[in-house]
């Protein structure tokens, strides 16, 4: 059994990716697969889980929640008035551009488009932190 935070679910298709307290990747969940009801699903709840291999990558089942929703990270303005996101906010909503752009994207796909934006961003001090 693993334990991570659920970090973005999109209730209308269904599917969304834990993050493994153990730092490895992200892992896919898909509501067929998990043993909830679907409105237990919150960004930032953290479950137990089983990890298989899916079509597209590691794929999390049996989940079982152990804690609860934590709030959303908070941005903060720049020195120019931007804002500037904490890394875990700014790979959530990548996460969820690329799956509202391409369903098609595999979940390994996905993680490596997000980490190198992420790096980008990091890299050119667009991050809080």
């Amino acid at each position: 059994m693993s334990i991570g935070k659920l970090v973005s679910f999109d209730g209308s298709r269904g599917f969304g990716f834990i993050r493994p307290d153990d730092g490895g990747p992200d892992v896919f969940v898909h509501v067929n697969d998990i043993g909830l009801d679907e409105d237990e699903l919150r960004q930032g709840r953290l479950f137990e889980f089983d990890v298989t291999e899916g079509d597209r990558g590691p794929k999390a089942i049996n989940l079982t929640a152990v804690g609860h929703a934590a709030p959303p990270p908070k941005s903060r303005k720049d020195r120019a008035g931007g804002d500037r996101l904490a890394a875990d906010e700014l790979r959530r909503q990548i996460t969820e551009l690329l799956l509202e752009a391409s369903p098609a994207l595999t979940a390994a796909e996905i993680i490596t488009i997000r980490d190198r934006f992420t790096l980008f961003a990091d890299e050119h001090g667009w991050l809080d932190g």
